[in-house]
C-alpha cells in the first residue's frame, strides 16, 4: 500500500516508512483513474533495475509494476506524509546529474547518489532499520527505550559484559554494566501489563567478540507478545526476514515455510545420542569423547553440548537455506519455560528435560534466540542461583527479580541480531561493513586480536 504522486510523466509511491518507490502500471491496471494523493492497495511485480553500463554509478533499484488495483482511497487533503516533511522529489533529487541521458533516466533510482559503495551499504542498513520499525508499529507494537547503564548486563554463562562505575554526589560508587541484551528491562515493562513491545537497542559483548558475525557493539532487535506461543514468535521472525529480503531485493529465494528441527531429534539423527539419557555429565562425556578431537576430560555438560552442536549439527544446518531449531536442553534454558506434556494416566503434566526455546539459522548462521518465557519466579531464582554458582562474577538484577515476583504475564519473545540479518541478506561477508566506524577501525591496524 502507498500514496501516489506524479513527477512530470513519471509515477511514484510513498510507503508507510516514507520510502519513495518508482512505479509502472501494467496495461491491465492502467485503466484505473489514479490521481496524485490517492492511497492505493495493490498487487504487483517487483523488478530489479540496473545500469546498462557497469562503469556507470547508479544504484541497483527496484521497480514496482502494479498489476491490479485492489482498493483506492481518494484523498482531497493537501499531499502530506507524517514521516517525511517533503516526500515529493524534485528533478534535481531524482536526477542529480544533469548530463544523464533520457535512456538512463528510465532505469535510474529515486535515491541515485555519488556516495561510495560502503555508504550505499550503510544507507541500505538504515532503510532496513526504518522498515523494521514500521513492521512492528503496523502490527500494534509499542516501541520503547531502555537504559544502557544497568545493574546486570545479563546472566548467560557464555556471555561477558563491559563494566563501569557511577559515582553519586556523595562520592559513593555503584558498579554498572552495559547490557548484553535489553531482556531484563523489557520484561520489567511487560510486568506492568503491556501486551506488545519492541526495541532496537544497543547491545554489548566483551572478551573476544570480534569475528565475521560478531562485534562488541551492535543493534539487537527484541520484541515480546503477551499471551503468545513460541510458534507465533517464529511466525513473526519468518515474516520479518522475508519482508526485509523483499525490501532489499535479496537474490536468494527463501522458502515459504521454514523447516523446524528439534535439538534432541538432530542429536539422535546425526550422532546417535539421546539427550534425555545423558543428563548426567559423566554419562554424556562417555558417549561424546570419541565423537570429537576437541572434547577433553575437563569439559562440563554445557561444553560437551556446544562442541557437538557446532561440529556435528551446524554443518547440517548450513545445508538448509533457512530453518528453526527448537527445544534445547534445559541446561541451555536461560529464561525459557520448561517443555511439558500431558500425562493421561495421572491427569497431570510431565516435565521434559527441554525448554521452549528456538533459534533461527539463515544461510547456516544463527540469527536469533526466542523463548516461551519462564514466568515462574521461584524457578527463575533457582536457575539464577545455578548460573551464578558456575560464574560467581555474574551480577543479578534484584529489581528484575522483584518484578518477576510481582508477575510476568504469559508471553513469548525473541532477541534477533538485526545487523547480522541485514548483512546476510545484502551478501556482506561481515557485519562490520554495515557500520560507518567499525570497532576495529578505532585502533592501529593489527593491534586488536580478531578471530
Amino acid at each position: 500500500m502507498g500514496r501516489v504522486f506524479f513527477l512530470d510523466d513519471k509515477m511514484g509511491l510513498c510507503d508507510a516508512t516514507g520510502t519513495i518507490w518508482p512505479v509502472n502500471l501494467h496495461k491491465e491496471a492502467a485503466i484505473e483513474e489514479i490521481n496524485s494523493g490517492d492511497i492505493i492497495l495493490f498487487s504487483c511485480n517487483i523488478k530489479r533495475n540496473s545500469p546498462q553500463n557497469l562503469n556507470e554509478y547508479v544504484d541497483n533499484c527496484y521497480l514496482i509494476e502494479i498489476t491490479r488495483i485492489i482498493k483506492k482511497t481518494t484523498c482531497l487533503a493537501p499531499w502530506q506524509n507524517a514521516f517525511i516533511s517533503s516526500p515529493i522529489p524534485n528533478s534535481s533529487f531524482l536526477f542529480p546529474d544533469n548530463s544523464i541521458s533520457n535512456e538512463r533516466q528510465k532505469n535510474t533510482h529515486f535515491y541515485s547518489s555519488p556516495a561510495s559503495q560502503r555508504m550505499k551499504v550503510i544507507q541500505q542498513r538504515n532503510r532496513c532499520l526504518e522498515r523494521t520499525k514500521a513492521f512492528f508499529v503496523n502490527r500494534g507494537f509499542i516501541q520503547v527505550e531502555t537504559p544502557t547503564l544497568v545493574p546486570s548486563g545479563g546472566v548467560e554463562v557464555y556471555l561477558n559484559t563491559f563494566t563501569t562505575d557511577y559515582i553519586d554526589h556523595r562520592g559513593k560508587s555503584w558498579q554498572l554494566e552495559l547490557p548484553t541484551s535489553p531482556e531484563f528491562a523489557l520484561k520489567k515493562i511487560m510486568a506492568e501489563g503491556t501486551s506488545k513491545i519492541f526495541q532496537l537497542s544497543r547491545a554489548y559483548r566483551n572478551q573476544g567478540e570480534i569475528s565475521l558475525q560478531h562485534e562488541p557493539e551492535f543493534i539487537m532487535l527484541e520484541w515480546y507478545r503477551a499471551g503468545a506461543s513460541l510458534q507465533q514468535i517464529m511466525h513473526d521472525t519468518q515474516t520479518l526476514v522475508q519482508t526485509l529480503a523483499n525490501f532489499i531485493g535479496s537474490t536468494t529465494e527463501l522458502p515459504k515455510q521454514w523447516p523446524q528441527f528439534r535439538v534432541d531429534e538432530l542429536f539422535k539423527k546425526l550422532i546417535n545420542i539421546n539427550l534425555a539419557e545423558v543428563q548426567d555429565r559423566d554419562i554424556f562425556y562417555a558417549k561424546a569423547k570419541d565423537l570429537s578431537f576437541s572434547i577433553v576430560e575437563s569439559d562440563d555438560w554445557d561444553a560437551l553440548f556446544y562442541k557437538l552442536f557446532m561440529e556435528k549439527v551446524e554443518p547440517y544446518l548450513k545445508e538448509q537455506v533457512v530453518c528453526f531449531v527448537t527445544h534445547y536442553p534445559i541446561q541451555m534454558g536461560a529464561l525459557a519455560a520448561q517443555e511439558v506434556e500431558p500425562d493421561k494416566v495421572q491427569n497431570s503434566l510431565i516435565k521434559k528435560p527441554y525448554v521452549e526455546r528456538c533459534e533461527a539459522f539463515l544461510f547456516g548462521v544463527e540469527i536469533c534466540n526466542a523463548y516461551l518465557e519462564l514466568i515462574d519466579a521461584h524457578n527463575l531464582l533457582v536457575r539464577f542461583q545455578n548460573t551464578t554458582e558456575k560464574r560467581p562474577s555474574l551480577k543479578r538484577d534484584s529489581i528484575f527479580e522483584n518484578a518477576m515476583q510481582f508477575g510476568l504475564p504469559p508471553c513469548a519473545g525473541n532477541a534477533l541480531g538485526i545487523d547480522r540479518v541485514i548483512a546476510l541478506l545484502l551478501g556482506q561477508i561481515e557485519i562490520a561493513s554495515l557500520y560507518p566506524i567499525p570497532f576495529l577501525s578505532q585502533f592501529p591496524a593489527e593491534t586488536v586480536a580478531k578471530e
